[in-house]
């Protein structure tokens, strides 16, 4: 099971996904979101991981929106990122690895989910999916109809992403299987990560 704990902030959050292994910690940089994050605090937590946990294979990813690649590579510069995931409507072929969000729709079928990711790994290394909403890019705490992607939630490199939290992922566990899992305001309280959250999530997943 891959875990990804997104919208990281704080030494300590990362910190708490570390420590109970976590595969995956995102940093966003999607403008205007609630969660965005610097580019200089970012290197600072990256920096933190590495030196009181030298032995980690998390892998840290920066999200971004509709931001030109210019932008992307720049912020890269500056970050010690080791993957990058796209969640606007632009599309790159970029050389860093790379994770495709695709958005669901109610309107969407079982049929063309599948097309969207079939497409989406030709060109990046994995597929989160996400619930469309029509003003924001993900962090919404809304889930999709897992029902409508059950042929490809448990396909090698897609994550499930979209209101999971310490209530619903031992369902999406036990009834789907997914391959990996993806949550940001599912840990936590206020807007704010919540250290008890994200360690009771993580366990559960691995349980």
């Amino acid at each position: 099971m891959q875990i990804k704990i997104c919208g990281i902030r704080t030494i300590e959050a990362a910190e708490t996904a570390v420590k109970y292994e976590a595969n995956y910690i995102g940093f966003i940089f999607v403008k205007g979101s609630k969660r965005e994050i610097s580019p200089q605090k970012c290197l600072e937590i990256t920096n933190s991981i590495k030196n009181e946990y030298p032995s980690t294979k998390v892998k840290f990813v920066g999200l971004f929106g509709d931001q030109d690649l210019s932008e992307i590579d720049e912020i890269l510069y500056k970050t010690d990122l080791d993957m990058v995931q796209l969640c606007g409507e632009k599309d790159f072929d970029i050389s860093t690895p790379s994770i495709r969000q695709i958005r669901i729709k109610e309107s969407d079928s079982s049929g063309q989910i599948l097309d969207y990711v079939q497409k989406a790994l030709l060109v990046h290394n994995y597929v989160v999916l996400d619930s469309y909403h029509e003003k924001k890019l993900g962090g919404t705490g809304n889930k999709f109809d897992w029902n409508k992607a059950k042929n490809v939630i448990g396909l090698t490199n897609v994550l499930v992403s979209g209101g999971l939290d310490t209530e619903n992922i031992e369902s999406l566990i036990k009834n789907f299987s997914p391959y990996g899992i993806d949550t940001s305001s599912g840990v936590e309280t206020n807007g704010v990560k919540d250290l008890e959250k994200i360690k009771k999530f993580i366990k559960l997943a691995k349980n």
